[in-house]
């Protein structure tokens, strides 16, 4: 065999095994996607069990940032505290995901969903907000997911009725 048949034979054959590594590294998304929603699901479980503030420190990770408040000025358990503030007598927040995925590599994944705030006052009214929020999580180092942004969306308040013209 000549030696450029040689080489060419050797550069294919490592072609075919680093493509072959490469297939064996991808990640299991269906496992991740599974995983970003538990992580969603235990994050309410706990607001719902030890409160709001609680829940959103204990899942933040250390580099956490919201919209609504300045990210540049706010950032980890500062952006926590300054957006969620301390809980608050007779409020409740839940939520559900209702879509979930995760990148190709497997470091980031987010879902969206409904939530609801409920504030029962001291005189027994209750007040109720609902909208959208999307949070997006991030592998940490040891393997874990850690929302590194959350946010929501109230809904819009129904439209008034068109006036209706006299004739």
């Amino acid at each position: 065999m000549k030696l450029s048949s040689l080489l060419l034979a050797a550069a294919f054959f490592s072609a075919s095994l680093t493509t072959a590594g490469l297939a064996n590294t991808q990640p299991d998304k269906a496992k991740l996607k599974a995983e970003v929603a538990a992580m969603e699901d235990a994050f309410c479980a706990m607001a719902k069990t030890q409160g709001i503030l609680a829940a959103f420190q204990h899942f933040a990770a250390p580099d956490v940032a919201f919209i609504d408040t300045d990210p540049r000025k706010w950032r980890g358990s500062a952006a926590v505290l300054e957006r969620i503030g301390p809980d608050q007598p007779g409020l409740s927040l839940t939520w559900s995901a209702t879509f979930t995925d995760v990148s190709d590599d497997g470091t980031l994944g987010y879902n969206y969903g409904r939530y609801e705030s409920k504030l029962t006052k001291p005189d027994g009214t209750v007040s109720v907000h609902t909208g959208w929020f999307l949070t997006i999580w991030k592998r940490q180092p040891d393997g874990s997911w850690r929302y590194v942004m959350d946010n929501g969306a109230a809904d819009r308040p129904a439209p008034k009725p068109a006036a209706v013209a006299k004739p």
